[in-house]
């Protein structure tokens, strides 16, 4: 099973580009003309909502500042020291487990590989 994500602003393009590869559906905020760069968390909220997708995200304030209820769900990718590839193994080993209509708040780490 393949997600359909929007990668916020600081998720790595290679790790968008390897998702990808992987059969993940992504959008990148910066690419999409209602947000942009800067975008509010609550727009970015509305956007993933919009289209039934799951936020990618290393923001930690994303889901404190979010009600959970008004966004599909959160990946939150905790470990910024993961490189693209492990960000990209442990969503797409998510997948194969958790139905995306499961997902509020996970947390993308290396206990995922």
């Amino acid at each position: 099973m393949a997600y359909r994500l929007l990668a916020d602003e600081n998720v790595e393009k290679a790790a968008i580009r390897y998702l990808r590869k992987l059969g993940h559906d992504v959008e990148w905020v910066g690419d999409v003309p209602e947000l942009g760069l800067g975008a509010a968390d609550g727009d970015i909220a509305a956007y993933a909502d919009e289209t039934d997708r799951l936020v990618l995200t290393q923001d930690d304030d994303f889901f404190t500042t979010i009600d959970l209820d008004r966004v599909p769900g959160v990946l939150f990718q905790r470990d910024q020291t993961l490189s693209s590839s492990e960000v990209g193994d442990a969503v797409h080993e998510m997948a194969k487990y958790l139905d995306r209509s499961d997902v509020t708040l996970e947390y993308v780490s290396r206990n995922w590989l």
